[in-house]
């Protein structure tokens, strides 16, 4: 999702948008867009967004942005799908940072995820059932 600051637009993550929508006022009269914005609600509840803080995604920001650990950079698109589908293996990572094995050497995909694991925490446990 997209939020536009006068000219700039920023990229938002689930968590953000899962965010505002909790805390958005429902409208009188409205009932499909109100069904709508519960049922997103409903879905986001059920991915890691809902089990990350706002804490936890700065701290993760900032470590994976890391120009000193990390070079090149993880884009900042790569970021926004780390932070959204809080990846809990090297093959996750591998699918989500684009030319991965190109760009970094063989022990960084292990770095990413340790990051991760260590930033995220609880977001990156998988439910036993859906694996």
């Amino acid at each position: 999702m997209k939020i536009s600051k006068q000219e700039k637009e920023e990229i938002i993550t689930n968590f953000e948008v899962l965010t505002l929508l909790k805390n958005k006022r429902r409208l009188k009269g409205q009932v499909l867009l109100n069904e709508f914005l519960n049922t997103v609600v409903r879905y986001l509840d059920t991915t890691p967004a809902a089990k990350e803080t706002i804490d936890t995604v700065i701290e993760c920001k900032k470590a994976l942005s890391d120009p000193s650990k990390y070079n090149p950079p993880i884009l900042k698109a790569e970021v926004l799908q780390i932070l959204n589908i809080a990846p809990s293996s090297e093959v996750e990572v591998h699918l989500i940072v684009e030319d991965c094995e190109d760009r970094y050497e063989p022990y960084i995909p292990s770095d990413i995820l340790s990051d991760i694991k260590g930033t995220l925490k609880d977001a990156v446990v998988r439910d036993k059932e859906l694996l």
